[in-house]
C-alpha cells in the first residue's frame, strides 16, 4: 500500500498516539535527549501539573509560565532521576519550587494584604462542612494574597511543618503560623461571600 505521509510523519504519529510506554520508558527515551518523547511525557503529566500550578497561581497564564519553566528542569535533570522512585513525587517538588522561585522573582513587586481580624471573623466552620469542585477551590485560591496561598498549599497540601516553611520562604514560624490562620479565615470569608450572592454573580 503505498502511504502518503513522509516516514518522519509517520513514526511522529505512531509515537504520540502510543500511550504503552511506561513511566520509564518515556524517561529513559527523554533522557537520550528525543523530542518526540519528551512530548509525550509533557502530554502525559500536563493535567497533574497544570493542577498544581493552578493552586499556587492568581490566573492561568502564571500557572503555565509555571508549568513549562518546571518541563524544562525535568529535562534538564532527568539523568539524575532514580526510575525506582516515583516520577510523579520528584516532578511534583519541582514544580513546588518552581513556584516558590517565581513567588520569590515577584516577591518585591506583590502587595502584601494584611487583613483586620475582625473582618475575618466567620461564626462558624462554613468551608469544612461543605464539599466544593476543584473551580470553586481555585477560585477562592487565587483570591488570597501571595503569601497566604503559599503557605496555605505548603502546609495543608504538601505537608511541610512550619519550620520548614519558614526556611523556605524566609520568614519566621511564627509568621507562617499566622499567614496560615489567615488563610483559612479569609477562605471562609470569601466563601460566605460567594454563597451570599446569586448564583450567577457568585461564579
Amino acid at each position: 500500500m503505498h502511504r502518503t505521509d513522509s516516514p518522519g510523519l509517520y513514526n511522529r504519529k505512531r509515537i504520540l498516539g502510543n500511550t504503552d510506554y511506561t513511566d520509564k520508558q518515556l524517561i529513559e527515551a527523554c533522557r537520550q535527549g528525543n523530542i518526540r518523547y519528551q512530548e509525550l511525557l509533557y502530554r502525559r503529566f500536563y493535567a497533574f501539573a497544570m493542577s498544581v500550578c493552578l493552586r499556587y497561581s492568581p490566573n492561568r497564564e502564571d500557572a503555565l509560565e509555571i508549568l513549562n519553566d518546571s518541563f524544562m528542569k525535568v529535562f534538564q535533570n532527568l539523568k539524575s532521576f532514580d526510575t525506582e522512585k516515583s516520577f510523579k513525587s520528584w516532578f511534583r517538588k519541582i514544580l513546588v519550587n518552581t513556584s516558590l522561585d517565581k513567588y520569590r522573582e515577584n516577591r518585591k513587586f506583590l502587595l502584601h494584604v494584611e487583613y483586620d481580624s475582625a473582618d475575618l471573623e466567620i461564626a462558624d466552620d462554613t468551608v469544612s462542612h461543605q464539599k466544593l469542585d476543584a473551580e470553586e477551590i481555585l477560585a477562592m485560591m487565587a483570591r488570597l494574597p501571595a503569601i497566604y496561598r503559599l503557605v496555605f498549599n505548603l502546609y495543608e497540601v504538601e505537608g511541610y511543618s512550619h519550620d520548614e516553611i519558614a526556611g523556605m520562604l524566609d520568614i519566621a514560624p511564627g509568621t507562617s503560623r499566622s499567614h496560615l490562620s489567615r488563610a483559612k479565615q479569609l477562605l471562609r470569608k470569601i466563601y460566605t461571600e460567594n454563597k451570599s450572592k446569586p448564583y450567577h454573580e457568585a461564579i
